[in-house]
């Protein structure tokens, strides 16, 4: 019986760290979404364009780019 629980515990331990790889990585992925499209907005901004369509182009807002 021990070693029934002793497995149950080391899969629930596999999945945990499973889930958790499978977090991390989205998250990283869509912070580098996110950077890239607030480097984007910058480059639009320093070609002159108007905050509308950099906000239109780079997919953010016109608040998040009045912070940049």
């Amino acid at each position: 019986m021990k070693l029934g629980k002793e497995e149950g515990i080391e899969e629930g331990i596999q999945l945990g760290k499973e889930k958790g790889l499978e977090e991390g990585i989205r998250q990283g992925i869509e912070q580098g979404a996110r950077k890239r499209s607030l480097e984007i907005a910058r480059a639009l901004e320093r070609e002159g364009l108007p905050p509308a369509r950099i906000a239109e182009i780079a997919g953010i807002s016109l608040s998040e780019l009045e912070d940049l």
